[in-house]
């Protein structure tokens, strides 16, 4: 099935100087499934590692597993979608996203429960590539920048909706397993709005084969601008599920001792870059990329600092300014390549999104070592050396025009 834009289908093709509201929600909700259940399972690590009697370390692979599963998948992905049509495969990704729930759901024991956290993962990049780049290349600039915030917003809306629901209804229920059921009432949703309201491709030109994407990752991998992009990817990531990994598990030991739900509760700061990605959006278009990103770090290196001071409401003040720097250098970063690469656009996404969750699964991994050897501070500086890193890329790629 391809998506050639005629107008006997229902859905309307999208006009690329103005945006419909249904489309504005439809994206949205995209993004609110893209990060839905991927990082779910960080309120609940502790009563993982006890009711399957696995170390901390262990918990955190149901983190890693979806990451990795993204990263792994994401060029595959694109290549698909650039062959088959952006909204075919985003409608199948999120029925493979809800059956992959289901396994998370029923699993008999530990290593299921990790194969469905990692099929959640390769079913994620089937939706998150072929949505910005179909962001990119049926809309004029000033509309994408918008669609492109809003989709980011959607996906810091997801990013809390999936932890602070698993949070509550552990703490309700008492069981894990009840941690997914809103997540697949929510899926349910975003499967509806995707049939009824995603446009269909005008712009959009199939490739020859599923795989004839994945030779145009060897031309993205020339282009420095889209590699130093990768790395920006790589480093928010690894900056955000470090921050959020291990700062649950800072929030539930002494002196702090908060309970799951109240650190279910803490994942509330998602819901401020839902609010205000959009506001970066036309900071973008005002300032440029480059100078937005630096804004957005010098705001989340801020916010590391401010983590230290062993209080909740300094520590929730702290972390809320780092969630809304990595979802503002994420509008930058991805609306960047979504427009940069005019040619293979969802290989490019692919290739970014590689990049983008390979750092998310270093980030539930790599600071294990200094949070075991020197605790929160570790992580902290770790993270702090990342975002430096990632600042020096960003500057360098998109300072000046390509």
């Amino acid at each position: 099935m391809r998506a050639t834009g005629s107008a006997s289908k229902p859905n309307p093709t999208p006009d690329p100087e103005r945006l419909r509201a249904t489309t504005c929600v439809a994206m949205f909700l995209l993004g609110t499934s893209a990060l839905l259940t991927l990082y779910s399972t960080q309120p609940i690590l502790s009563p993982l590692s006890k009711h399957f009697a696995v170390s901390i370390s262990s918990a955190t692979l149901t983190v890693s597993a979806t990451t990795f599963g993204v990263a792994l998948f994401a060029p595959v992905a694109g290549s698909i979608a650039d062959h088959v049509g952006r909204r075919p495969t985003i409608i199948w990704a999120i029925v493979a996203l809800i059956a992959a729930t289901l396994v998370c759901l029923t699993a008999p024991g530990f290593p299921v429960l990790l194969l469905g956290r990692f099929l959640e993962g390769v079913a994620t990049p089937f939706i998150f590539a072929p949505a910005v780049a179909d962001i990119g290349g049926e809309f004029a600039t000033g509309p994408s920048i918008r669609l492109n915030s809003i989709y980011v917003a959607g996906t810091a809306f997801g990013g809390f909706a999936g932890r602070f629901l698993s949070g509550v209804f552990f703490d309700v229920f008492g069981s894990w397993r009840w941690t997914f059921a809103p997540l697949l009432g929510m899926l349910l949703l975003v499967l509806g709005s995707a049939l009824a309201w995603l446009p269909v491709e005008r712009r959009f030109t199939p490739t020859p084969s599923p795989w004839s994407g994945l030779a145009g990752i060897g031309r993205h991998l020339r282009d420095w601008r889209i590699v130093a992009t990768c790395v920006v990817g790589a480093s928010l990531l690894f900056q955000q599920v470090a921050t959020f990994t291990f700062g649950s598990l800072h929030l539930q030991k002494p002196p702090l001792n908060l309970t799951t739900m109240q650190v279910g509760l803490m994942f509330a700061v998602f819901l401020v870059p839902t609010l205000v990605t959009s506001w970066f959006g036309r900071l973008i278009g005002s300032i440029g990329r480059a100078g937005t990103f630096a804004i957005s770090t010098v705001l989340g290196l801020v916010g590391l600092a401010l983590t230290l001071i062993p209080h909740v409401g300094a520590i929730i003040i702290g972390l809320t300014c780092s969630c809304v720097a990595v979802f503002a250098g994420q509008a930058c970063a991805t609306g960047f390549v979504g427009q940069h690469a005019r040619r293979d656009a969802s290989a490019a996404v692919g290739l970014y999104l590689t990049s983008y969750y390979l750092g998310g699964t270093l980030g539930g991994i790599v600071p294990s070592a200094p949070y075991a050897a020197f605790g929160w501070v570790g992580v902290i500086g770790l993270v702090t050396v990342v975002a430096v890193v990632a600042l020096g890329a960003a500057v360098a790629a998109w300072k000046k025009p390509a």
